[in-house]
Order: structure tokens, then sequence, then C-alpha cells
């Protein structure tokens, strides 16, 4: 029984003098993680937020959403427009959230908690929890194929290495399982720098990757003779849908790849030094990805011109390269860019989630690594498998997304008229002003099912083409995340017009007035350390 105690005291987070979980039943509620950014943490300065556009926008995930549409039969031209509106329209709810991060210290966790209630919040952390677990699987599989670059590239046998050790059913050989799982160990160690050190490792990919983008750049362009043959290639839609629907799902695969970072740029910019320049600084979005998505345009174009067939995935084109020295090096920066890709974009926010469900045992590096176990569990190859199934998989969980951004934009600009919160009631569970009915606000619940369930029917079909389905109900599901957003903005709003509730930052119900500080404060946790300072 000693050992038992022994453990779950090792188990469970202490608080700290002076934060908000150092009071009570609000140990239920947050631990040091989750508890506003101290001003002296707050360490990334305006370019370490504006070089994460540059160092995230490089990813081979990033690079496959235009070519997978190439795959699918669009004409590269129109396949970089669509990106490019994608990215347009993502970028308004990311500076919104980075906007909030900056100004008040807080995560997305505690900042959901103002429109879903304390408990409600728990719906937002599982939808994005899981989407963050999956991204991580698949980019680690990514890094997979990555690593297999650079193994061919000293071991060119090792193409043919148990190659049939597997069936086909697998979708994935025994070389690149091998790979996976090297990769997955190679990244783990980067689950333990904290959120202020990465910033110095985006700096290191925000120096290397434009060179290498520029190198990759050159090559197809060489390799294709020029513009011409890359972007007189015909649509050829295959499927019996048109060329606009594929234009319109090829929007949402764009803002797939970057919808979760309109939900966890506050989890980054948290720690931003300078809160006006952090949110303009998201400005930098449309721009970075928008060319690395050329890049990987012209990638999957100019393949088709030399190797005679579209290889979506940039990496299979690298492993077509004869020169040993290149295909290393090519892999070597992938598998580097895939790792901070993964950390920063993946792995920290599923930890932060993760904590708000748990607050009293799982801080952010437990969370990591947890989210590491599970992204290799899901077996993420087999969502890669095929360009179908990607744009499948890209799409799909907009569904769930684009609603839950259109709830919080509506309630902090719309209902809330970008007043700001009462932060200290954020953390404060039952009379609070974030407690609703029992912990639970029932109109964004409702909001969020009105902007969820017109998409299911589109969302079934991905999964399983035999199911019948209206060509309408598809056709309104091809712009899934859009749709989502403000079905559930407008509704939301409406239903707060209805059933009114407070919205006053400076109104405390419990009427402890000593919060009013709390309320009005932009880095907040000033609060808690002049309370702990009374103490």
């Amino acid at each position: 029984m000693d050992k038992l105690a022994n453990l779950r005291q090792r188990i469970i987070l202490h608080p700290e003098p002076g934060s908000f979980t150092a009071e009570g039943e609000s140990a239920r509620w947050s631990n040091k993680d989750l508890d506003p950014v101290p001003q002296e943490n707050k360490k990334w300065e305006w370019y370490h937020v504006g070089g994460f556009w540059i160092a995230e926008g490089f990813n081979v995930a990033q690079l496959e959403t235009p070519s997978s549409a190439v795959a699918l039969g669009l004409n590269p031209g129109l396949a970089i427009v669509a990106c490019l509106i994608g990215n347009l329209l993502v970028t308004l709810p990311t500076m919104s959230s980075g906007y909030i991060g900056s100004k008040f210290g807080l995560n997305f966790p505690v900042v959901s908690r103002a429109s879903f209630g304390m408990r409600g919040a728990y719906v937002a952390m599982v939808i994005r929890g899981v989407v963050c677990v999956i991204w991580m699987g698949v980019q680690s599989s990514v890094g997979g194929n990555a690593v297999r670059c650079m193994v061919e590239a000293i071991w060119p046998s090792f193409k043919h290495w148990h190659a049939d050790a597997l069936p086909s059913s697998a979708s994935i050989t025994a070389p690149d399982l091998l790979c996976f799982a090297l990769f997955w160990i190679a990244q783990f160690p980067f689950l333990f720098l904290s959120i202020n050190a990465l910033r110095w490792m985006f700096m290191i990919k925000v120096i290397v990757m434009p060179f290498f983008g520029v190198i990759l750049f050159t090559w197809a362009l060489t390799a294709a003779h020029g513009w011409g043959p890359l972007f007189s290639i015909p649509n050829n839609i295959t499927n019996g849908w048109t060329v606009g629907y594929a234009f319109c799902r090829t929007i949402t695969a764009s803002i797939s790849g970057n919808a979760t970072f309109a939900i966890n740029m506050g989890d980054i910019t948290r720690y931003a030094h300078d809160s006006r320049r952090a949110w303009q600084m998201q400005l930098l979005l449309p721009v970075c990805i928008t060319l690395t998505e050329v890049l990987g345009t012209v990638l999957a174009a100019s393949a088709q011109v030399v190797y005679g067939e579209v290889q979506w995935n940039p990496l299979q084109v690298v492993l077509l390269w004869d020169n040993r020295a290149a295909k290393f090096f090519a892999g070597f920066l992938f598998a580097f860019a895939n790792i901070m890709t993964n950390v920063a974009g993946n792995s920290v926010p599923f930890a932060n989630d993760l904590m708000g469900l748990f607050p009293k045992v799982i801080n952010i590096r437990r969370g990591q690594i947890i989210c590491a176990m599970l992204g290799f569990a899901i077996c993420p190859w087999l969502i890669q498998a095929k360009a179908q199934r990607f744009l499948a998989f890209l799409n799909g969980y907009t569904v769930f997304l684009g609603p839950l951004i259109g709830l919080l934009l509506s309630d902090y600009w719309l209902v809330r008229r970008g007043r700001g919160f009462n932060v200290r009631s954020l953390y404060t569970p039952r009379n609070s002003l974030y407690w609703y009915t029992a912990g639970v606000n029932p109109r964004a619940i409702v909001a969020l099912l009105t902007g969820i369930a017109p998409l299911l029917p589109g969302l079934a079909y991905s999964i399983d083409e035999s199911l019948s389905v209206t060509r309408g109900a598809l056709e309104f599901y091809t712009l899934s995340w859009l749709d989502g957003l403000v079905l559930t903005m407008v509704t939301y709003y409406l239903l707060y017009l209805a059933f009114p509730f407070e919205t006053d930052p400076n109104h405390y119900i419990s009427g402890e007035g000593e919060d009013m500080e709390a309320a009005e404060s932009e880095t907040v946790t000033e609060f808690a350390e002049e309370k702990s300072k009374v103490g």
C-alpha cells in the first residue's frame, strides 16, 4: 500500500504557490502548464512566430495536398489556385486564435471553456485531440518514407529487403515499417523540448528549408524542360464528377492541412512576447503554405513528364533519383522538417487537450509522449495508401473542425464583441461566468450539432462509396469546412440572441470583486503572481 501511495504521489501534479491550481477544487481545472503563461516565460519574438509559418509550411503533407489533386486529374494550375483560396479562407480564423492566445496567455482547452462551459469544453478537446493523433501518425508515416530515402541511398539493396514479408492488404512493406519505426524513435527525444526551446529548432528550419525548396523547384523545372509541359497537362477527372467538384474538394483539402492551426495557434502565441505582432504574423500563412503547395504541384506534374506517371508523394520522386548523395540529403531534410512539424503542430496541441481533460496527472510532456504512442498505434500508412483515401481523410475531419472554429469565432467576436474573458472564472467551477447549466453551455452543443449534421451524409459516402447519398449532399460536402463554420457561427449567435447570457468580463457571479483585475490584465498571470506575494 505504501508503494502504491508513493506511486500516486509521484504521478499527481502538485500545485505551486500562487497558481490557480493551489485553490481547492480548481486543481481539477488546471495545473502549471494549463495556467496563463507568465510574462517572463513569453520568449517567442515576432520573427519566431513569423518563422513558424516558413518552417511549418515546408513538410511533405503540405506538398501532397495539391499533388493529390493532380493525381486525381485536376490541372496543376487549377490545383494551385484552389490551394491559395483555401489558405486565404483559413487565415482569418488562425489570426483570431493567435490574437486570443497572445493577449491572454491561454491555450485552446481554457479558451473553449468560455463558449462550451467548464465541462462542455471536453467535447472540443476530444474533437481536436483525435485529429492531432491522426496527424501525428500520418506525419510519422511520411517521416518514415524520408528515412527510407536515406537508407536506400546508403544501401541500395534495401529496396528489396524482405519486400514480400507482409501481405499487400497491410498497405505497407517490411522496409517501410522499419523506416517508420526508426523515424518514430528519432523524433521521440524532441518531445522533451520546451515550447520556448522549440523556437530555436524552427529557426534552423527557417534557414535551411527555403534553400532546399529552391533546389527541388529548380530540379523539377529543369527535368521537365520548363513550365510548358507542366501546366499544359489537361484536366482529366475520371470518376464521373465535374472539374468544379474536384476544385472545391481541393480547396477543402488545402484548408484541412491547416485547419487545426486555426485552433492550435493560440497554443504557440501564448508564449509570444509581443501580442500584437504575434497575430499579425499569421498573414504569412497563405504566402508560405501556397509556395510550398506550388512546389508540391510542380513536383507531381514533373514526375508525370519525367517518369511517365504522377507521383503524388514527393518522397516517391526522391526515391527515383539516381544520385545517392542527393537522395540521402533530401531524405534527411524532409525527415527533419517533419519532426518539427509533428512536435509543434500535433504533439503539443494534443498534450494541451489531454491536459485539459486530466490536469491532475497530465502535463505538456506526458501528453506529448502519449500522443506519440497513439500515433504509432493507429497504423497511419493505411490513410496514405491512395490519393483518393488521403483526400477523403483530409476532407473528413473538417466536418468537425469547421463547426468548432465557427463556434469559437462567433462566441468571441459576435457574442462577446471582442471584450475578452474573466480569466479567473475560466478556472473556477460552479458559480462562475462559464459554468452555464451544470458546466455545459447547451447553445454551443446545439450550434455544433447544427453545423455537423448536414455534412454527415457526405462523410459517410467518403468512407463507403456503396452508400446511397444524394448528389446535392455530396456537393454540399465538398466545402465541408466552410459550410460547417458558417452554419455553426450563425446558429450560435442566433441562439445567444434568443437565450442571452452574461458576457461582461468584469462580472463575476459569485461576487468576488478581486477578480476584476485579472479580467482586464493582458498577461493575466500577473494576478496570480500578485496573489502569491500577498499570501
